[in-house]
């Protein structure tokens, strides 16, 4: 008996075989897709592992734009978080130890705490490191102080004594130096004892004596009139005269190969905001910024502060033509300063009306120094060298 099937059984027998190779090619070719993407991602892992190895090793933590800018406000935000103004008057201008004194800039100051020489011949243990013309000469005391620290120091390192210091506010004769910033008080000029003679010549920096020149800069003195330097200061070269301008001063200005004309110029560029720090060969840290001279009878300079309100050790000196400089040690405070602190931005302005020009006089000292350098024969006054 003939089978009877309709057209749906008959499709299903007649193509069963073929829908049952088709769904086989089917499972092979995703079971083939699957290993395919296997293999690319073992390939890709690989990769990346040996990119990993091959990457150059650095030490240095990359920072991006914004985090470095935010590291930046808040190291300038180390003075000015707690700051206040102190009011210095004009005339203060052409005092302190960065004052510039030369043909075009004359002394208007006067001098600040002298001393006479005798005692700073002598290191601290009582040996005598140096000579003077005659032990009445007179200087600025903490610059004194710094040539006898250095001295000290080149007599530990040299063994010789040879040095002898002729002259400081003026000649042991009392006359002129020749050099008019002599009337700082922040000068010296020296000569070395001559074997050959027996006598004394001008001081060279040559030989064993090299040793002043290349370590001066750490006690704050630099050469004033450097060979290489003629036509920023306007002064010929002059191997004996020495300056006292302080640290960190000197030590910047020997890095960065400036005379004191330069230096005081490189300066203008640091704000209180944005002033220029400094690690000082002794590891102090210093801030120093510039502030212009107001227009009114007083310029307005913000000085840091502690969190506890104390101020920093600090110093203002004027440039002697339009401006102060303040050197913040971060490393010491004075005593607490009752006086409010503020923290809004330093501003230079003024409110007052424009300085009386008529009423700007130089602020000067009649001095006679006939009196300070007259000769006596008491041993206990002077002292000659033989």
């Amino acid at each position: 008996m003939p089978i009877q099937m309709n057209v749906k059984e008959m499709f299903i027998v007649q193509f069963a075989p073929v829908l049952k190779r088709n769904y086989k090619y089917k499972n092979i070719a995703a079971v083939l897709a699957v290993c395919l993407l296997l293999i690319l991602w073992l390939t890709t892992s690989c990769s990346n592992k040996v990119l990993e190895r091959n990457k150059p090793q650095s030490t240095t933590k990359v920072v991006s734009s914004a985090k470095k800018e935010k590291k930046t406000e808040k190291k300038d935000e180390k003075i000015t978080a707690n700051f206040r103004y102190e009011e210095i008057d004009n005339k203060e201008l052409s005092n302190g130890s960065l004052v510039l004194v030369n043909d075009e800039h004359k002394f208007g100051g006067k001098l600040g705490e002298t001393d006479t020489l005798y005692s700073y011949l002598f290191s601290n243990n009582g040996t005598q490191v140096m000579f003077a013309s005659t032990t009445i000469l007179e200087a600025d005391k903490a610059a004194l102080t710094a040539l006898q620290k250095l001295v000290g120091e080149y007599y530990s390192n040299t063994s010789d004594s040879s040095l002898l210091l002729y002259s400081t506010t003026e000649n042991p004769d009392g006359s002129s130096t020749g050099i008019e910033e002599s009337q700082t008080g922040l000068t010296f000029d020296f000569m070395v004892y001559d074997e050959s003679t027996g006598g004394y010549a001008s001081y060279t920096g040559d030989g064993k004596n090299s040793w002043i020149l290349a370590n001066g800069n750490k006690y704050g003195m630099i050469l004033r009139y450097p060979a290489d330097k003629t036509a920023e200061t306007g002064h010929e070269f002059v191997s004996n005269h020495f300056r006292y301008v302080g640290v960190p001063h000197s030590e910047i200005m020997a890095e960065n190969s400036l005379c004191l004309e330069e230096y005081l110029e490189f300066l203008k560029k640091y704000t209180f905001e944005k002033p220029l720090s400094f690690t000082a060969y002794e590891g102090d840290s210093f801030e120093i910024y510039y502030v212009e001279q107001s227009k009114d009878r007083t310029t307005k300079i913000p000085i840091p502060q502690s969190a506890d309100g104390k101020d920093y050790l600090y110093t203002v000196s004027g440039n002697n033509y339009d401006g102060f400089i303040v050197t913040v040690n971060l490393s010491g405070e004075t005593e607490k300063v009752e006086t409010k602190t503020e923290t809004a931005h330093f501003d230079t302005s003024s409110e007052a009306a424009d300085y009386n020009t008529e009423e700007q006089t130089d602020y000067t000292e009649d001095t006679d120094y006939t009196d300070d350098y007259t000769y006596t024969d008491d041993a206990e006054t002077e002292q000659e060298v033989y």
